[in-house]
């Protein structure tokens, strides 16, 4: 049960696909967007730097592009796409009236999933966008659900180890802080002990939702660290906004009041450690970050715990 409750908060309808075109002609853009508008989310871009740019700061679901433009060609423009580990799990359908078998082969070798000929026809277009972006929309749910731990909803171990890299080199690039929080249910042996795993199970889901609800920016990510330890990366958050996340969840928990009568504080609470990775820090490590945090944690718990240590 629990399984197909997270497919079904996971998965996206295929009206939200975002579709961008790249073509040095607006009013082939134009005619294209005509074609899709109805059906997905459709912008466009007339050159190949445009489209790099445009894949980086809000990345598509899918991409048509013309082999030939000015400038970046259409193929030059599909490698670097590809040989970037950000964007390269987008597919690309050029979009050409080529007719040489090597011009052909070189969009293949490129990284292209298809083809659509030039005259485009609204029929063929439509048809090839929906099967490409159905089975992108699939291949991404199925990559969702091997990242988030089924029982909380929150993400696993999996999907911070491939994340971490990722989300340090966006930050060294921007100059921008991440900050850490380390999570842990205080006494949470003692309550498995007086009530129960089923209900030490149901508690691990209503903290992580608690949390979750805190968490108002899509880019702040919650993880389940393990056992009853959670972690949150607050992306472009330095030390004074997270220390108000931090108190903030608190203060959730406290309002929602789950009870837990061996707890000092008769309802269940946590203990976070905080700390901030920031890319000026030219040795540091965000890996070094979530140790900082860590410690934080610990003594948070040694000194009382249901607190906040920076």
């Amino acid at each position: 049960m629990e399984k197909l409750k997270l497919k079904s908060k996971l998965k996206r309808p295929i009206s939200d696909g975002k579709i961008l075109i790249v073509d040095d002609e607006p009013i082939n853009c134009e005619i294209m967007q005509h074609m899709l508008g109805d059906l997905y989310k459709v912008s466009s871009v007339c050159s190949g730097e445009e489209a790099i740019e445009a894949c980086l700061s809000d990345k598509p679901d899918l991409i048509l592009l013309d082999v030939m433009m000015r400038g970046i060609s259409g193929i030059e423009t599909c490698r670097l796409i590809k040989d970037n580990e950000e964007t390269q799990h987008i597919p690309i359908i050029f979009i050409t009236s080529l007719q040489e078998e090597q011009q052909e082969a070189d969009c293949w070798d490129a990284g292209a999933v298809d083809f659509v000929t030039k005259p485009v026809l609204r029929v063929e277009l439509r048809n090839r966008v929906r099967a490409h972006l159905t089975h992108k929309m699939q291949t991404d749910l199925l990559l969702s659900l091997s990242y988030v731990d089924k029982l909380t909803g929150a993400y696993n171990r999996h999907f911070l180890d491939d994340v971490l890299p990722k989300i340090e080199k966006q930050s060294k690039r921007k100059d921008t802080p991440i900050s850490v929080m380390m999570m842990d249910i205080d006494w949470f042996k003692l309550y498995n002990d007086e009530y129960g795993h089923l209900k030490g199970d149901q508690c691990l889901r209503e903290v992580a939702d608690n949390i979750a609800e805190v968490l108002t920016r899509p880019v702040d990510l919650l993880f389940r660290f393990g056992g009853e330890e959670f972690m949150v990366l607050l992306i472009d958050t330095n030390k004074e906004g997270a220390l108000h996340v931090a108190n903030e969840v608190l203060e959730t928990l406290r309002l929602k009041g789950i009870p837990h009568p061996k707890s000092l504080f008769s309802y269940v609470s946590l203990s976070i450690g905080v700390a901030t990775f920031l890319p000026s820090d030219n040795d540091g490590m965000l890996a070094d970050t979530i140790q900082q945090a860590d410690k934080q944690l610990y003594k948070a718990k040694s000194t009382g715990r249901n607190q906040v240590k920076v």
